[in-house]
């Protein structure tokens, strides 16, 4: 019976411990795509203040199909925001990046894909995804998909701030 107890507790705190696949290092780039016909369904990222960096982890969820692709270019300067949208009735799903130890900040690329038959309806804002220096988590749920971000660097605390633009995909608004 003891034995058991201790399983069921040990158990209990593995479930507790995350283990994120990052994508990168830090101060080191990243390419992320979802395979096609899927959409980002989970960003993650961890500060750190030795490296003045964050590193990523991010998982898809299929959706019917993807198509159309394109990628942004390069949507900001190092030290300034992020105020990036898809292209009308596109999604993102796919994000790179590569970081500038001078200016400890990152520069982002975004990769949107049209989900044919759906429609972007209720698209809302989120929140704050992190605070400064802390980690960063957006779950993007079932039936959503992400639009847009925005973000803006500090250089006292050498990072950024996000917020994302979710939508509902629907088949009519």
């Amino acid at each position: 019976m003891m034995f058991l107890f201790k399983l069921i507790l040990l158990c209990a705190a593995l479930a507790i411990v995350r283990t994120e696949n990052f994508i990168n290092d830090y101060d080191a780039s990243f390419d992320f795509s979802c395979p096609s016909g899927e959409v980002l369904s989970y960003i993650y990222s961890e500060h750190n203040n030795y490296y003045e960096d964050r590193r990523f982890a991010f998982s898809c969820r299929k959706e019917i199909a993807t198509s159309d692709c394109t990628f942004s270019g390069y949507v900001n300067s190092f030290d300034n925001p992020v105020n990036f949208v898809c292209p009308t009735g596109k999604v993102i799903v796919g994000i790179q990046s590569y970081n500038d130890n001078y200016y400890e900040d990152r520069r982002f690329n975004f990769q949107c894909c049209r989900v044919p038959n759906k429609k972007l309806c209720n698209c809302k804002m989120t929140n704050d995804a992190n605070t400064w220096d802390g980690p960063m988590t957006l779950r993007v749920g079932d039936g959503q998909a992400i639009r847009g971000a925005q973000s803006h660097h500090d250089n006292y605390y050498e990072d950024r701030i996000w917020q994302f633009s979710l939508c509902e995909l629907k088949y009519s608004c």
